[in-house]
């Protein structure tokens, strides 16, 4: 029987360790050695306390599927082919990551003026706020693993927002969504006992969601409605624009990757399997396509300034952080991120 339930699976964490890692714990002010057997873990959290492992035990078949593809990830240097059910099953555990638990981030804390509502929205990672409603979804996102898990490798991912056909619904957690991976040039990322970051618009749009897999590497789920393309970028923010009132459009999405120091990094989010170049072409040509039975997503690299603003948002809703450079720790533990708080400024009439 497993007592101890890990929130953030033992694989992630010993990728911390193997490149030097600590964990800082805020209460005490002092960094300590990483345990990964017990660290991010509570006494049987996914049976509510009762003395049994069973769910505990599903999970674990789970992780031990995706472990295999976080490390091929990891390893790969510019891009990474995956199958079509590999790509549904990373998807599916990203949920699972904001979902097991009831203490994932939010880039948003505040709004004085009541717009903006967390979880209003039909497609994308809700945020779950307290135990028991996070077993239950968890159990829900186990039904599907195993459903996904027996299926052939060579099984078509749906790629089209603006469509579905029921026969490639895999999982009703995972629909209009794709994924991006992007990594630091040095191990720089951290994480805290959050997990999970989830960035909405100010009007409660679900953008994606934010989740480290190792020191160097982290994995956006994003919402293929707002992000597939260039082309649907811009239309979203178009749209957006008149959404809200003022009838132009937007300049950005994302408050951490839309505007940081002058730089626009939203670009990192489109999905880089959503065109397959055409084989009837003379010239190169790339055309868009719904589905795919195997893609190959790129890995984009970003500057440490974007992986600042996470780590910011870690350090300041979490207490217990893992991290592996500790100028990036401090840096981190003294800065407070533009956005999190929405107010009403001054009425002009």
């Amino acid at each position: 029987m497993k007592k101890h339930n890990h929130l953030y699976p033992a694989f992630h964490i010993r990728k911390w360790a193997a490149s030097g890692g600590q964990i800082y714990d805020k209460v005490k002010g002092e960094s300590r050695e990483i345990n990964p057997q017990e660290d991010y873990s509570l006494k049987y959290y996914y049976s509510l306390g009762e003395k049994n492992s069973e769910l505990e035990d599903r999970i674990s078949i789970f992780e031990a599927r995706i472990g295999e593809l976080i490390k091929e990830i990891d390893q790969a240097e510019e891009c990474i082919k995956l199958s079509g059910k590999e790509i549904e099953l990373l998807k599916l555990y990203c949920i699972l990551c904001g979902s097991r638990h009831q203490f994932t981030s939010e880039v948003i804390t505040e709004d004085e003026s009541s717009i903006y509502v967390s979880n209003n929205y039909l497609y994308g990672l809700h945020r779950v706020k307290n135990q028991k409603e996070a077993i239950d979804i968890t159990k829900s996102i186990m039904d599907d693993f195993d459903k996904i898990n027996a299926l052939d490798k060579d099984i078509y991912t749906w790629i089209d927002p603006t469509f579905f056909l029921p026969e490639f619904i895999y999982s009703t957690f995972t629909l209009g969504l794709h994924l991006a991976i992007v990594r630091a040039e040095n191990p720089i990322i951290c994480i805290s006992n959050r997990f999970c970051i989830i960035e909405n618009t100010l009007d409660s749009d679900f953008l994606y969601s934010y989740v480290p897999i190792s020191p160097t590497t982290a994995i956006f789920l994003v919402k293929s409605k707002y992000y597939l393309d260039k082309e649907t970028f811009e239309y979203t923010k178009r749209r957006f624009g008149k959404k809200y009132g003022n009838g132009a459009p937007d300049p950005y999405l994302s408050v951490i990757l839309g505007d940081l120091e002058g730089y626009d990094y939203e670009d990192k989010l489109f999905c880089s399997y959503s065109r397959m170049k055409s084989c009837v072409h003379i010239k190169e040509v790339y055309l868009p396509q719904q589905k795919t039975n195997s893609a190959l997503i790129k890995i984009n690299h970003l500057p440490k300034e974007v992986f600042r603003q996470y780590n910011a948002i870690f350090c300041e809703d979490g207490d217990k952080i893992l991290y592996c450079d500790k100028a990036e720790l401090d840096w981190a533990l003294n800065n407070r991120i533009d956005g999190r708080k929405i107010y009403m400024g001054p009425q002009i009439y």
